[in-house]
């Protein structure tokens, strides 16, 4: 980490346009590690409150807990009304609005709950519908973004013996449910994932669990009019229950993620993205682990990430961890105090292909006109040992590298902040690399060497 090293933008520049095979590819599902994470659950909802830019998530294990992922942590939202204690309801969102549907779900009697609640952004309503579906639980359901209204298929009313399922169409839309009755219609089924497609314009259906207990592979779409079977050859998921689906309305596509075979109990961790014309399976790259079903799934359409939060392992455990599909910045380690408190090193625009990425430096000393970004491969070993490693044999007592530093790039630095660009190349064979950066500080007098060091920060290209 001697800035004499390698000092000029242009050698970083120059090691960076190289792709670099040989270093390890990691997926595009990372975890996040947010403050004050929710406690473990499955078959929790979510959606996206675009009006308050935040996710929300609701319920959970029988419950109507209600959270917020809001700045970075998660917080307890506590509105005036919530709807009662319910598993295996359905939720859909309008993205462009934010108004949230709720319907359905098992509140621990025999019968589903023949409930629905709106969210407005501010706080839960009951609605008093003329119609309804009369209870479900463990239906599909999505939002329409072309028709603007929200599609209900399938479920059961019954949650003992004998099991039933249906098979019948719903549209909830200002205000009141309405059966359709189009002349094809998908076979009936628990458990499918459902999502308004954007490029079809259409809501697409997968899976699900049939009366018999199997398993299902099948892909449906509605148009408002009829349902229609589409990809019935070629590439598609294995037959599944309890996966999530959701519309990226950034890259025009929908993504599938996890779910169980209900007939060998596996749990399934692979992620699958529909273009409106084929499943495509997202190769090659490590998954989200444990492997699991049950999760609650969105889309932050304002950051373009996909959201994930807990759901149900092999082993029956409940997961509490949060995780994000796609490029993103991870901060790690910590930095060390300087004169104006400790230099700070986030992530701004994520690194998508043919995109330019940005992260600020900052809490630098005020006069400082310049700063410096280490850039390496790993963030577990460098050329004297394993990372982090503290840099007191350099005349920086308390601080510690946490990257390989490879290379170094100045950067300008202005009221105590300075800016770290970089324009991604336009390639998918970029995907899912990674660097780790930290920032190097020039502090005179601070200690014998004059610098001091900032968190580490992954950049990982993607999507």
């Amino acid at each position: 980490m001697n800035p004499t090293n390698s000092r000029t933008a242009a050698l970083c520049a120059a090691l960076l346009s190289i792709p670099l095979l040989a270093t390890p590819l990691m997926a595009q599902w990372s975890p996040i590690q947010p403050p004050n994470q929710p406690s473990g659950r499955s078959d929790a909802l979510m959606a996206y409150d675009l009006a308050n830019n935040r996710m929300l998530m609701f319920g959970g294990n029988w419950s109507n807990d209600f959270f917020a992922l809001e700045n970075g942590a998660w917080t307890s939202v506590t509105p005036n009304t919530l709807p009662s204690p319910r598993r295996w309801a359905a939720m859909s969102v309008d993205p462009l609005v934010g108004e949230i549907v709720l319907y359905g779900g098992d509140g621990g009697n025999r019968y589903a709950l023949d409930e629905t609640w709106i969210w407005n952004g501010t706080d839960w309503s009951q609605a008093a519908t003329l119609q309804s579906p009369g209870g479900l639980g463990r239906h599909g359901m999505a939002f329409d973004t072309t028709r603007q209204v929200t599609v209900l298929f399938g479920g059961r009313n019954d949650s003992w013996f004998p099991l039933t399922q249906s098979d019948a169409t719903w549209e909830f839309s200002s205000g009141n449910w309405t059966q359709v009755f189009p002349s094809t219609r998908p076979p009936s089924r628990i458990a499918p994932a459902m999502s308004h497609h954007p490029v079809t314009g259409a809501v697409i259906m997968f899976g699900g669990q049939d009366l018999q207990g199997l398993g299902l592979d099948d892909t449906w779409t509605f148009d408002g009019t009829d349902w229609t079977r589409i990809n019935t050859t070629g590439p598609r998921p294995t037959p599944r229950m309890n996966a999530r689906m959701v519309p990226v309305l950034n890259r025009n596509l929908c993504l599938l993620f996890g779910g169980e075979d209900p007939v060998t109990n596996q749990i399934l961790n692979d992620t699958w993205e529909h273009d409106g014309t084929n499943w495509v399976q997202v190769q090659t790259f490590d998954r989200l682990l444990p492997a699991r079903h049950s999760m609650a799934i969105a889309h932050d359409i304002v950051r373009d990430r996909i959201v994930a939060f807990g759901g149900k392992t092999s082993n029956s455990a409940l997961r509490n961890d949060t995780w994000e599909y796609g490029a993103h910045w991870l901060k790690f380690g910590s930095a060390c105090v300087g004169s104006a408190g400790r230099p700070t090193f986030d992530g701004g625009t994520v690194p998508s292909f043919g995109q330019t990425c940005d992260a600020t430096l900052s809490n630098l000393p005020p006069a400082s006109a310049l700063a410096f970004v280490v850039v390496g491969f790993s963030k577990t070993q460098w050329q004297f040992g394993t990372l982090p490693a503290f840099l007191d044999p350099f005349g920086m007592p308390g601080c510690r590298a946490q990257t390989s530093g490879e290379t170094m790039t100045a950067i300008s630095a202005s009221s105590g902040t300075a800016q770290f660009t970089w324009n991604v190349p336009n390639s998918s064979i970029w995907f899912g690399q990674q660097f780790h950066l930290q920032g190097l500080v020039l502090d005179p007098g601070v200690n014998a060497a004059g610098a001091t060091t900032s968190n580490g920060l992954t950049l990982l290209i993607g999507i």
